[in-house]
């Protein structure tokens, strides 16, 4: 009798090891079927026609769509309309890292040294504009700053003091549109260091501590290069999302003026497309603003990488 010891499996046959083969390359592509065919029907489909459309000239009417080549790109090159929205969205992405990305992180330190009950209020408090919609906060900043018969307005007449119109001034409505945004997306970002805060170990803190770091040193040294990684997502994410987050209020407060000094590249292709229905100007302000993100993202995320420190 052989001792079951020396007894081995039998080995599987070709066919049935070529068919485990198949299985292990092919049911992961399976399971990926229903994401990957969400993403081809919305959102690489659109990216691949928004490009043909770009060479069209197109009115949404007419059937007939005529290939005009690159005269789309060149004509909205030189549209004073383009030139206005270029640097605005400039000026909201580079006011965007110090009002949101910067800014949410001495409020996020500031609330993570409270007590739990008094922290946890906090929370509430700078969270809350985050739950309103865009519409909703602009009509109130509307009714707030409104120069005549506004709450500032208001509370400052006794005193002296005068607002002056912010919203149909062409130097002070792209501040205001960027301090209503601000304030409505502040609480988010904050929540996100927040998290980033809560994953630090305290025993750290209590070692510096011990060794005599002041506050400041402990920030400097532990808690800012704990912090990066949450600095770097939040930042990533603010550029892509900073001119898509002032859309709203353009469109309700200012219409992109007046005189053009709110408009960025986001209400432009909505002015193009929708407003005059050229739809060949939008599509080619589309793909170009679709560009200029993807460039301003990868440098924005070169120049920061080399900081992040993960633990």
């Amino acid at each position: 009798m052989v001792p079951l010891e020396t007894v081995s499996a039998p080995r599987p046959g070709p066919l049935r090891r070529l068919r485990a083969i198949r299985e292990e390359q092919v049911l992961p592509y399976v399971y990926l079927t229903p994401a990957l065919t969400l993403l081809g029907v919305f959102v690489y489909w659109p990216l691949l026609y928004t490009i043909y459309l770009s060479f069209v000239d197109w009115n949404f009417v007419e059937e007939t769509k005529t290939w005009v080549g690159l005269e789309n790109y060149s004509g909205i090159y030189h549209s004073t309309l383009f030139q206005d929205a270029a640097w605005n969205s400039l000026i909201y992405i580079a006011a965007s890292i110090p009002l949101k990305v910067l800014l949410p992180i001495p409020i996020a330190v500031f609330i993570w040294t409270m007590p739990r009950r008094i922290g946890d209020f906090y929370k509430t408090v700078v969270f809350l504009p985050t739950l309103l919609s865009f519409v909703v906060v602009a009509l109130a900043f509307s009714w707030l700053l409104n120069p005549i018969m506004g709450f500032v307005a208001e509370v400052g007449r006794p005193y002296g003091f005068r607002l002056p119109p912010i919203f149909t001034n062409a130097d002070l409505a792209i501040w205001g549109i960027l301090g209503l945004s601000t304030w409505k997306v502040i609480g988010f970002n904050t929540l996100l260091y927040l998290a980033g805060l809560a994953a630090i170990n305290r025993d750290y803190i209590e070692a510096m501590e011990i060794d005599g770091a002041g506050d400041w040193a402990i920030f400097r040294h532990l808690v800012w290069p704990l912090l990066t990684p949450t600095t770097f997502f939040v930042a990533i994410a603010t550029v892509i999302l900073s001119l898509n987050q002032v859309f709203t209020p353009i469109d309700v407060l200012t219409q992109g003026g007046p005189s053009n000094s709110t408009t960025n590249f986001f209400y432009m292709v909505y002015q193009y497309a929708f407003v005059t229905f050229n739809v060949g100007f939008g599509s080619a302000g589309t793909v170009m603003l679709f560009a200029l993100l993807i460039i301003v993202t990868f440098l924005k995320a070169k120049a920061i990488e080399k900081r992040v420190h993960y633990q």
